[in-house]
């Protein structure tokens, strides 16, 4: 992986080096999940679970995120939802935050 690309990830709050050793070193296979993170709607789905204020909807969005967040050491997010998982204090703070890891996943993956 390029310094660049890991500098980019490692400030969004991505530890690369667990999620690569979890990835097998496999990094092509780690930027087609860093991909689908981009596209998946589970954050979607947490914010209109908040604005709607269905907690059971809301636990069950934060619930999956947290576990994709896990799976790829994307741990800036994934520290914010464990204490959770229900309607979020700190929301604001949480789409900042996945606002911040998507652009730099986004940045690095073209460049890949």
């Amino acid at each position: 992986m390029k310094d660049t690309a890991r500098t980019v990830l490692t400030e969004a709050g991505i530890n690369v080096d667990t999620a690569l050793k979890r990835f097998l070193d496999d990094e092509e296979m780690y930027f087609e999940f860093l991909n689908s993170f981009v596209e998946d709607t589970l954050m979607s789905r947490l914010k209109q679970a908040v604005q709607n204020g269905s907690v059971d909807d809301a636990f069950e969005a934060a619930h999956a995120l947290k576990g994709l967040c896990a799976n790829l050491s994307i741990d800036s997010m994934s520290k914010m939802i464990v204490p959770m998982e229900g309607i979020p204090e700190d929301f604001k703070g949480l789409s900042q935050t996945y606002e911040n890891v998507c652009a730099a996943i986004t940045k690095v993956c073209t460049v890949q």
